[in-house]
């Protein structure tokens, strides 16, 4: 009876468990469902699950190719990266857009891609990802699922979910290892999500939760049971003795038969038969504790009994393990879902095809080393491989632009799945992350005279509301433009000189591109005559300028552009002055008699008056020539130097092959004239002085520093003239490749004894930019290679443009004046051609700038920087430049030549003395003679019909020189109507001609011209006679033809005779 009641209890107990086991296997399936569905997929039937037009879906979106990221910091960058895809996939998942992130590798080159799948939100992502993912370049790209079809792609597909963190630590996932492995072979791989509906992650909240309550319920069993038994004792000869186990067997029965229904559904990899072994251990502790029981009796044969009742009770908890783990699981699942209610929850397949079978394990065993992690709270990752297609490069689960849930897919939320679409750190193929500082987003106030520059850049977005400009203040106080070549410098400082609307000078020491901006530019080409080369005296000195202070110039000019050394310089200094002496100048007052009103005192200095003169044709005669200095330091050094042969001789060929190359050829056009450029009609316009045919760097220094002198010297007396009137900006000087004249030398002395006259000209030349700024004189310097600039001209720029730089000592001159750090100066050479990092008065941090290439004109029209101009657009458009030449071939010829010189000067006096017929006869005579000297030095003249005009040209050079200086030195300048018959009459002579010459000559020295010639004559035949000289013969060789009352009379004075 009491084995009856208690198998009984045993069977009602195998039915309570076979009940947990079905709740158990039913919720487990339920909670696979939720979370890992891929877990109940059918592996023979999953082509079913599979989209039939995989390509078409993929072709539908829209990808961009993704080539460069920015991160601040090395040591965080994963972080930095991934903290910015979380938040972008939270966004893109607020507003319902499904996407797709990986590797599509075609042709040898990786693409990182990401695709839209809806036309409508193509530019909402855009815009969004280059909001939250600074320095990140995107491009558009089409990858041609449907047509770049490969035969037999072998496919792939990863199901599962991916650690977030372990032990608290977060974790890191990359491509790097598929893209370095993989690199060149053809190969995709592809992260596609759609987003999940807050109301459908809620539902499935309360779903797991369901589940979890129900494991919980079936999770603990508390069992009671309790037996009573009777002994009887009688003397008999028998004792019995008897033991049950009955519900031992009972139990293991029963947990083998919950193991196995749990293990059908819980673990189909395991098996109805593991988990009846797994039940049938629980199932045997189970029958220990529930069939437990005891007999005992002993007779006695004198038949005595006792009765004796004992009572047992025995109780237990009983835990269902499975449950727990379902309820664990469960509680895991719920949290994850919380995040992605909060962050979005993502439908997630991975899917991946490569050409071959080994490449597709490659990928598979990369993404799997990358997502398995040994997480106690995660199902292992499933991986399905569909047959191969010939008609899909990738096959993909069939859930885009259906609302269905496939069980193909895994379910992710914006972490995890950031997690998976985090760019790659490290180094790999076709992708860049830059380790780069952000820098402030800082708008430019703008004015109605403000130059935008360009506009404000989010890495390589540029903001157009946001532009960066410079008020006329900012260029008044100078700009500094680096960067290597092709780094955008000279687009930069062309969109300032278009947008600021000033007059602007240009000195381009390489290239010839300021010629081809768009608007109207003067192009002047040093070293090449046959375009438009100026002809510039370098001892011209403006109105109102001190002769003295501009000697100076000159010197630290010489000392800055050529290697001057020993007594070289002071060489120099003594013959400048000589020369200025020579031709006229009191250097203690500043003066010259014929540009100084000597009629007043209150007035001598006074400029209008001075201005009067120098527009007088011929005042260019009073200033001394690069020949003329030549010739007296040649001088200096053989008479009054008092030097040894040897040494004298080293000190004149050094300075002379140093000055010879400025006198002759192209650069003796140049600079070996007594022409002059008008600065006041120069700096009103817009003018480019290019110095590419000047091979050495010396002439350019030169031509650089004697431009920068003369606008520094006229924006003086413009100064003083205007008083003390506000200075604003009037006039923009470029100086491009500054450092040809104002190089990084150290500026002290070299020895005690020896000084350093190149060092203290560059200090000098630097200053005066610096001092440019009173003046209403903006400078932009634009170099390449900020070392070899001297440093005083980088920190006395305000505005500071720092394009591409790679050289480190570059980079850290540079980022010390910009506010960057020597750990983040590396950054400026990662800049791209046309950004810019800009700093101007007022910012403690540069900002970065996309240099605009564009201008709007005066009709509101968007034009280019540039139109091309040509060499033969600029020959064209010069028409004299040839007559110019020839003048300046026969000066170069002529000019030192002592026959012509002799030739010209007995023209002179004859012209003085004799009658206009015979006059004329003479100036016929000079004129062949001139023209045979030429011939027998091989001279042709280019493109000339007529060379006596231009001989003639030369000759009233020469004459009027020698009215303004030496013996003929008349007190006043010859007048400009006088100065165009002198030319006339020279040019084709006839009395008539001659005499109104004559006519201006004698009002211009207010005498008898014949007797002042005459007594001149006889002072200079004087001189050079000697005791045996024949006094006749020697006078008539200062005449070309004298009549014999003009000998007659000049001997007479010669002798000291009284005339007749």
């Amino acid at each position: 009876m009491e084995n009856n009641t208690l198998v009984a209890q045993q069977f009602s107990m195998k039915n309570e468990f076979n009940n947990d086991s079905a709740i158990i296997g039913k919720q487990t399936e339920e909670f696979l469902r939720l979370v890992y569905p891929s877990y109940l997929v059918d592996r023979d039937n999953i082509e079913n699950l599979l989209d039939d037009e995989s390509s078409l879906q993929l072709d539908g979106m829209t990808y961009f190719r993704i080539s460069c990221c920015t991160a601040d910091t090395v040591e965080k960058a994963f972080e930095t990266v991934n903290a910015k895809i979380e938040k972008l996939f939270t966004a893109l998942h607020s507003i319902g857009i499904p996407i797709s992130y990986g590797l599509v590798s075609r042709k040898g080159v990786t693409n990182l891609v990401l695709g839209i799948y809806s036309s409508s939100d193509v530019e909402s992502v855009k815009k969004i990802t280059q909001g939250m993912l600074s320095g990140i370049e995107m491009e558009s790209y089409t990858p041609d699922f449907s047509e770049n079809k490969i035969s037999d792609m072998s496919c792939g597909i990863l199901s599962g979910v991916p650690t977030l963190y372990l032990r608290e630590q977060k974790q890191t996932f990359s491509l790097s290892s598929i893209m370095r492995s993989l690199n060149g072979q053809d190969y995709t791989v592809l992260f596609i999500a759609k987003p999940i509906t807050t109301q459908s992650v809620t539902q499935n909240i309360s779903d797991l939760i369901s589940v979890r309550d129900k494991a919980f319920a079936v999770s603990k069993r508390n069992v009671a049971r309790s037996d009573s038994y009777s002994e009887t004792t009688t003397h008999t000869k028998n004792v019995n003795d008897g033991k049950n186990s009955v519900a031992g067997q009972v139990g293991a029965g029963i947990g083998a038969t919950a193991g196995g229904a749990i293990g059908t559904i819980f673990l189909p990899g395991i098996g109805t038969s593991a988990g009846a072994l797994v039940g049938g251990g629980l199932g045997t502790l189970l029958g220990s504790v529930v069939g437990g029981g005891k007999t005992h009796s002993e007779g006695y044969s004198d038949s005595v009994s006792k009765a004796i009742t004992d009572g047992n009770t025995i109780s237990g908890d009983i835990q269902n393990g499975f449950a727990l783990e379902l309820m664990n699981y469960a509680d895991k699942a719920i949290e994850r879902l919380k995040i992605g209610q909060n962050s979005g929850l993502w439908q997630t397949a991975i899917s991946y095809s490569a050409d071959s079978d080994v490449s597709r394990n490659i990928i598979k065993a990369c993404l799997c080393g990358e997502l398995s992690k040994p997480d106690p709270d995660k199902l292992p990752l499933l991986s399905f491989e569909p047959t191969s297609s010939q008609e899909e490069i990738l096959r993909i689960p069939e859930f885009l632009g259906r609302d269905n849930e496939n069980p193909l897919c895994s379910y992710m939320n914006s972490s995890e799945l950031g997690l998976l679409c985090t760019m790659p750190t490290e180094s790999v193929p076709d992708f860049e992350l830059r380790i780069e500082k952000t820098y402030p987003l800082s708008r430019s106030y703008i004015g109605s005279d403000s130059v935008t520059v360009g506009y404000v850049a989010d890495g390589k977005k540029a903001i157009q509301n946001m532009p960066f400009a410079l008020s006329p203040s900012d260029l008044n106080k100078h700009t500094f433009v680096c960067g290597i070549t092709g780094s955008g410098k000279t687009t930069t400082v062309k969109k300032i000189l278009v947008e600021a609307k000033k007059p602007f000078l240009v000195i381009e020491s390489a290239k010839k591109e300021y010629r081809n901006l768009a608007i109207d530019t003067t192009v002047y080409t040093l070293g090449k005559p046959e375009l438009n080369c100026p002809q510039i005296n370098p001892f011209y000195i403006m109105p109102g300028v001190s002769p003295q202070t501009h000697i100076d110039y000159l010197k630290d000019l010489f000392n800055a552009s050529f290697s001057f050394y020993g007594p070289m310089p002071y060489i120099l200094e003594k013959c400048l002055h000589t020369i200025y002496k020579n031709k006229g100048w009191d250097l203690t007052l500043g003066y010259h008699p014929m540009l100084a009103n000597s009629q007043s005192v209150a007035n001598f200095f006074n400029i209008k008056y001075t201005k009067r003169k120098y527009a007088l044709a011929s005042h260019k005669y009073l200033f001394p020539t690069m020949q003329e200095l030549k010739n007296e330091i040649a001088r200096y050094i053989e008479k009054e130097l008092k030097y040894d042969g040897e040494v004298a001789g080293n000190v004149k060929t050094a300075i002379k092959v140093r000055l010879e190359n400025l006198c002759v050829g192209a650069k003796g056009f140049t600079f070996n004239t007594c022409e002059h450029l008008d600065f006041s009609e120069l700096l009103e316009k817009n003018v480019v002085f290019e110095l590419e045919g000047l091979a050495d760097d010396s002439d350019k220094a030169f031509s650089v520093g004697l431009l920068v002198i003369f606008i520094n010297e006229y924006r003086q007396i413009a100064k003083e003239i205007s008083g003390y009137k506000k200075t604003e900006l009037k006039h923009l000087l470029v100086i491009e490749e500054a450092h040809r004249l104002l190089k990084n030398i150290n500026t002290d002395r070299s020895t005690e004894s020896a000084g350093n006259p190149k060092g203290k000209a560059v200090e000098h030349f630097t200053n005066m930019i610096a001092e440019m700024r009173s003046y209403g004189q903006g400078v932009i310097v634009s170099e390449q290679i900020p070392t070899k600039l001297a440093p005083d001209v980088i920190k006395n720029s305000s505005t500071k443009i720092v394009q591409r730089i790679v050289s480190a000592d570059d980079q850290q001159i540079i980022a010390n004046t910009i506010g960057i750090s020597a750990k983040d100066a590396l950054q400026l050479g990662t800049l791209e051609a046309g950004y810019a990092f800009c700093h101007k008065e007022g910012m403690s941090l540069p900002t970065n700038v996309k240099i605009s290439e564009t201008f709007i004109d005066d009709d509101g029209v968007e034009k280019e920087l540039d139109v091309f101009v040509s060499d033969e657009g600029l020959y064209n458009h010069n028409s004299d430049r040839f007559y110019k030449i020839n003048i300046g071939t026969i000066r170069s010829v002529l000019g030192e030549d002592d026959i012509a010189k002799r030739k010209i000067f007995a023209l002179l006096n004859t012209l003085f003395v004799e009658s206009p017929e015979d006059v004329a006869v003479s100036c016929n005579e000079v004129l062949n003679q001139l023209s045979s000297l030429l011939r027998q030095r091989g001279i042709s003249l280019i493109l000339c019909r007529d060379t006596w005009s231009i001989v003639a040209e030369y000759m009233t050079e020469v004459l009027l020189g020698m009215l303004v200086q030496g013996v003929y030195c008349a007190k006043e300048l010859p007048a400009d109507e006088f100065f165009s018959e002198l030319k006339n009459a020279l040019s084709l002579p006839t009395p008539d001609k001659i005499y109104k010459v004559k006519g201006g000559l004698a009002k211009l020295y207010n005498q008898d011209i014949a007797k002042f010639a005459k007594q001149n004559v006889a002072l200079l035949a004087e001189r050079s006679l000697k005791s045996s000289s024949n006094i006749s013969a020697s006078i008539s060789g200062y005449f070309i033809k004298v009549s014999p009352s003009t000998l007659s009379e000049i001997v007479s004075l010669v002798k000291g005779e009284p005339s007749t």
